[in-house]
Order: structure tokens, then C-alpha cells, then sequence
């Protein structure tokens, strides 16, 4: 929106230019009004008539940028500003307010510094944090406009226990890297782990399907109307108090329910941040802050839906009514980042070959079980992490294996998973203990595994070979390390990287060649040397591509 507009009136914000023109008037107005015969008392009401139709000396030209749910409130106010006629500097401001998503305005930052908005209102304020560290010297003015809670909406909701709980679930909700009540809810699960608990693991066994199944939908929401019609058809759904009382108040998400989990949940807060040097400008920004700081700004808020910057629940008991709210800690900057790049990477969809090491070493036990054993169990726990979209085949190796004394056997070609894939890896995974014998053939091994991706690349997906295996190699004919780590570098395409996830298993593992192998295609190595320790290490390895 684009037009005239000005902070607020007050007699105090007249300016020393308008003053000097007065009185410079003042003794030809006198005169007029002695020839008149006009009292000095009727001169006063002149006076001020005239000075509120002079206008300014001037406009002001101020661009804001804001969340799209803020941009009608400050749009609302700046037009209240225009009618009170109120000037900085002498000058009335014409303030253009836009919406545009918080991660636009931070990249623009970095590619066009010039192009920037004279005021930004993003929707958290990690993001004023976050471009701060980036290089940018953004100036608070205010450190919340109005705030609002994250929330799980749905028809009949229960409140969960927690965020991992919601993650654990089918839920609908946008993009965390576009939607900061997204962001926010998926950061909440981390940061109450201090209150609920869970571990590390526990917290990567949520995050790596759910991330894994956002990035399998065809038709991912784009929309908070998107995300409530999915709550209709029974998911949870995440979204803001503002957003939900906003649909609700427009006719939809009718018969919803919010709830926040038990161990509390993350606020927006609506900063606003003067990315311009200029002072008037950053006035202008300050007379906004005013406006929305009274009783004409705080009824604007209630309108659209948003809490005071004190966090007070709604007056109108819409969303989660009056009760008292837990909030979490609000994260840095650095843990937003962080987790936003592990998120961006956990979605793509994945293309592996396991490759299950079966010589005769694994038939030895470990805490009371078969390595083998330990090794399907695993496996099967993992096949768990991943949807329908990845594609996953499966070799079996021991020395001499497969056919012309090839030290591997193919048993599942890769193939896009779904009920017959899976169903395939299962049976596989179950003959696996009744094929254990001979020595391990671990280099030929994998460096056929490693090719055999390479030759079938998809770029639309991340390319890996997941090598499991309980010790060293064995075969007396097959390539040295040496030879196996310098063919694998110098057949290594860039823009075709395939990596190896090496899993050691108990005390036999060789822990030094499995390092030196994943870190020759960019990969990671593990050793589980506790049989428990294996399925912790197949999340670990999700979390690190």
C-alpha cells in the first residue's frame, strides 16, 4: 500500500520552520486585525485554522516491509497517522507498507543491501538477530509490536504432551524454512527437552521421518488454509493464535480447538528494526511504534488477532482463551540457522544401498545375540525413518560371495519404496542370518557398491551407500586400502557425490580403514561397539548427511 501518510499529532512535533513562517506572519496578521478591528483572542482561532491547513513543508518517503499478517495492521495505522496530520521534520510521511516473508527481506540483505526497506517487521525476531551476524546493522525500535503463541489446532484435540508427541504424528504445517510458527514449533520440540527429558536420539528418531515425510509430499501446504483443511481431514496442524483466530473470524476452521503441548511452546513477537540510517526515517518508525503502543493500537491488535507485546491472552477468549501460557526460551540465531540447514538436507528424498556385511564372524554373539541378528533388527528399525518416495536396494557381502567369486551378491535391486519394496527388503533382511560365511570382503565391496551409484545418479535425491559390517578385510586378492581410497578420489565426480555411511559393529570393527573410506567420498564413519548403540547410530547417521 502506498500513500501519504504521517505519524502521530501532537502540538509538540511542529517544527522550528513552520514556527519562523509564523513569525515572520504574526505582525502583518496583527495589523490586519487592528484595521479589522478584530480582538487578539479571535486572532488566536485564525491561527490555528490556519496552521492545520498549511500541511507540511514537504513529504517523507518511508518503505516498510512486513509479515504478511502484520502488513494490514500497520497498514490500518499508517492510514490513522495520515488523518492526524502529524510531520517529522516538517514533513509528512508517505509510508509504502509491504508484505514480504521475513527470509526474503534477509537475503535481499545480502545480495542488495540498497534495495533494502527503511523499516522491517518481521514475524520473530531471530530473524533481526540472524542478519545482524550476517553483516547488516539493523536498529531495534521496538522489541515486540504484539506477540503471538504457537499452537496445535484440530477438531477434538487433546493436548499433547509435548512437541516431539505433534512431531510423532501426522501434522500439517508449512515450510519451517518459510514459516516461522513452523520453525518455531520444530525448535520448541528441541527446546523442551530440558523439561521432558528426551534424548538426543529420541529427538533425532522424530525429526528424521517427519522431515523425511514433508519432503515425500507432491502437494505440500502452501497456505494456512491449506494447513486447516488437512486438520479437517484429521491431521494436527500447526500454526499461530493470530493465524488460526484469522481464519476462524473469516468463516473457516470452524469447530477447531488450540492447544498448546504441556511443556509450554515458543511466541512470536513482531520486532520492528530500522534498516535505514537515516533519522527521520527511523522517527517515522518510532511514531508507528506509538500509535500501536495506545488504545487505538492495541484495539487494532485484538482486532486481527494478536496479543499485546506483554503476551496477554486475547480479551475475547478466542484461541487459547485466558489461562496462563508456558513459553519456551526463545533460540539464537545460530540454532535457527543450524537447524533450518539440517532440515533443508533431512527433506530431500534419499537413494541407498545397504550393503550387509554376512562373513562367518558375524554368527558371534554380542550381549547375547547374533551379530546378524543385531544387524536385521537394525535395519528393519531404520527401514522405519523413511517414506514412500526414497528408494532403497540392498547387497549382501562376504569373500566370494556372489557369482565369478565376486566378493557381493545383489538381493534387492533400488527401487522407489512402497509396500512391494519394502516387502522385498523384508524378505531379504530375513534370509540374511542363513547366508553367513567366509572371510570380508570389505574393499571390492565397496568399491562396487560405490560405482554401481555413481553409474545410476539421481540428482534429485542424496546419493549414499550405507556399508555395515563387524571387521576388517579379509581377502587376501582383493584391492589394498590405498588402492580403494585413491581409486574412489580420483573417480569421485563432484557434482555427482556419492557418500559412504560406515557402520562398525563390536570390538572386531576396523575403525580406521571405515574412516578412511567415508572420508574419502565427504561420508561419515560410526563404530557401535555396544549392540544397543546400532539403531542410535542409524539416526546419527540420518542427522549428518
Amino acid at each position: 500500500m502506498a500513500g501519504r501518510h504521517s505519524a502521530p499529532g501532537r502540538t509538540r512535533s511542529r517544527t522550528r520552520s513552520r514556527a519562523r513562517k509564523r513569525s515572520r506572519l504574526l505582525p502583518v496578521l496583527l495589523a490586519v486585525a487592528a484595521t479589522m478591528g478584530v480582538g487578539v483572542g479571535a486572532f488566536a482561532v485564525v491561527d490555528k485554522t490556519v496552521g492545520g491547513e498549511a500541511g507540511c513543508d514537504g513529504s517523507l518517503t518511508v518503505r516498510l516491509a512486513a509479515a504478511a499478517e502484520a502488513a494490514p495492521v500497520l497498514e490500518k495505522a499508517a492510514r490513522d497517522l495520515e488523518a492526524d496530520k502529524v510531520e517529522v521534520e516538517g514533513a509528512c510521511v508517505d509510508y509504502t507498507i509491504e508484505a514480504k516473508a521475513p527470509e526474503q527481506v534477509a537475503d535481499g540483505l545480502g545480495i542488495d543491501p540498497e534495495s533494502a526497506p527503511d523499516l522491517w517487521v518481521p514475524d520473530f525476531s531471530v530473524w533481526v538477530t540472524r542478519v545482524a551476524q550476517e553483516g547488516a546493522t539493523p536498529a531495534t525500535l521496538a522489541e515486540s509490536l504484539a506477540r503471538s503463541p504457537v499452537v496445535v489446532v484440530g477438531q477434538d484435540l487433546e493436548p499433547p504432551a509435548s512437541w516431539q508427541e505433534v512431531g510423532m504424528n501426522t501434522v500439517a504445517y508449512l515450510d519451517p524454512l518459510t514459516s516461522s510458527a513452523s520453525t518455531a514449533a520444530l525448535l520448541s520440540a528441541f527446546g523442551e527437552m530440558a523439561v521432558t527429558g528426551a534424548t538426543e536420539t529420541e529427538m533425532g528418531a522424530m525429526m528424521v521421518p517427519l522431515a523425511q515425510r514433508y519432503g515425500a509430499q507432491p502437494d505440500k501446504p502452501k497456505t494456512v488454509d491449506q494447513v486447516a483443511q488437512a486438520a479437517e481431514k484429521g491431521a494436527q496442524a500447526v500454526m499461530t493464535e493470530q493465524q488460526l483466530v484469522a481464519l476462524q473470524a473469516a468463516g473457516k476452521a470452524s469447530g477447531f480447538t488450540a492447544a498448546v503441548p504441556e511443556s509450554g511452546t515458543m511466541v512470536l513477537d513482531y520486532p520492528m528494526a530500522a534498516l535505514t540510517t537515516e533519522e527521520t526515517k527511523r522517527e517515522a518508525g518510532r511514531r508507528l511504534v506509538e500509535y500501536l503502543d495506545g488504545s487505538k493500537g492495541a484495539e487494532l491488535l485484538a482486532d486481527h488477532g494478536f496479543r499485546d507485546p506483554q503476551n496477554t491472552p486475547l480479551a475475547s477468549g478466542e484461541g487459547l482463551g485466558k489461562g496462563d501460557l508456558d513459553v519456551l526460551p526463545s533460540p539464537d540465531a545460530k540454532a535457527v540457522t543450524d537447524s533450518l540447514r539440517q532440515w533443508a538436507v533431512l527433506t530431500v528424498p534419499s537413494r541407498l544401498l545397504a550393503v550387509v556385511d554376512v562373513s562367518g564372524s558375524m554368527d558371534f554373539t554380542d550381549g547375547g545375540q547374533p551379530r546378524i541378528a543385531l544387524a536385521v533388527a537394525a535395519a528393519q528399525g531404520a527401514l522405519q525413518l523413511f517414506p514412500d518416495n526414497g528408494q532403497i536396494g540392498m547387497w549382501a557381502f562376504s569373500e566370494r560371495l556372489g557369482q565369478g567369486n565376486r566378493d557381493y551378491t545383489p538381493l534387492v535391486p533400488i527401487r522407489t519404496l512402497g509396500d512391494r519394496q519394502r516387502g522385498a527388503l523384508a524378505e531379504a533382511l530375513e534370509k540374511l542370518p542363513s547366508m553367513t560365511n567366509g572371510g570380508t570382503g570389505l574393499y571390492d565391496t565397496t568399491l562396487a557398491a560405490v560405482r554401481t551409484l555413481q553409474d545410476d545418479y539421481d540428482p534429485r535425491a542424496i546419493n549414499s551407500v550405507i556399508l555395515l559390517t563387524d571387521g576388517a578385510n579379509d581377502d587376501p586378492g582383493s584391492l589394498s586400502l590405498k588402492e580403494l581410497v585413491g581409486t574412489i578420489d580420483r573417480e569421485r565426480d563432484p557434482a555427482r557425490p556419492i557418500q559412504v555411511i560406515a557402520i562398525g559393529m563390536g570390538p572386531d570393527a576396523d575403525a580406521k580403514a571405515l574412516q578412511r573410506i567415508a572420508a574419502a567420498t565427504g561420508g561419515r564413519s560410526y563404530v557401535a561397539r555396544n549392540p544397543e548403540d546400532i539403531a542410535e547410530v542409524f539416526i546419527d547417521a540420518m542427522l549428518a548427511r
